[in-house]
């Protein structure tokens, strides 16, 4: 059946929705909308997500991130279209995640995500290395991830849920820095990130800027 699936993230640094409609087999149209996002080349990315018109709604989550697909759009908004339509082959309802990130320390901080309430992971991690539980020790949240926890999850809404999770530890490490004091700024300056999403394909980094205003703590996101 035809239907509209819309998705919404908030972050510290990032807020922004993804609407896809589709006919019960495929995308017929996708939006995006970038709210609050760190740099002046965000916004545009928004257009790149009509790649994905067209595409069949139960393709398997693994084949849109092949080929170094994702590097093309903004990662976070890219995610929400996957998600997305996920959602839409599934037929899914109302779904509220809420991944909980502590600033790490000198000792192992826990890291949670829930799914409308239920805890699906809690993690002991230090150094964006698991520690507990003990099944998962030694794993890595950053390189590696999909390749371990693919093999490691087997279910779906699983695998689904860690990968926000990880995700969100990945984002929280902006923490760790003045963001506020970089705004007006060249992105380019991030050697790390040049070539790794659509802000920072090297011929757009030349020209974009930190954004002023984008970060929120966490009591103040809202969703």
């Amino acid at each position: 059946m035809p239907g509209v699936v819309e998705a919404h993230l908030a972050d510290n640094f990032h807020e922004m929705r993804c609407r896809i409609l589709h006919d019960g087999s495929v995308v017929t149209a996708i939006y995006g909308t970038a709210i609050r996002v760190p740099t002046s080349a965000c916004p545009a990315a928004t257009a790149v997500l009509q790649e994905l018109e067209g595409i069949a709604i139960n393709v398997p989550a693994a084949d849109l991130y092949s080929g170094g697909q994702a590097q093309k759009h903004c990662t976070h908004l890219y995610d929400l279209a996957v998600l997305a339509i996920r959602h839409a082959s599934l037929g899914l309802h109302d779904t509220h995640y809420e991944a909980i990130v502590p600033d790490e320390g000198d000792q192992p901080v826990t890291l949670t995500i829930s799914r409308n309430g239920a805890i699906c992971h809690s993690w002991n991690v230090q150094n964006g290395s698991i520690q507990l539980p003990a099944s998962l020790r030694g794993k890595t949240l950053d390189k590696g991830f999909a390749a371990w926890a693919t093999r490691s999850f087997t279910d779906a809404e699983i695998f689904e849920a860690a990968s926000i999770l990880a995700r969100t530890w990945l984002i929280s490490i902006g923490r760790r820095y003045r963001m506020e004091m970089a705004a007006g700024e060249p992105i380019a300056g991030n050697s790390e990130m040049l070539g790794r999403c659509f802000a920072y394909d090297a011929t757009r980094a030349e020209l974009a800027r930190y954004s002023l205003g984008n970060s929120r703590s966490s009591s103040e996101i809202k969703v």
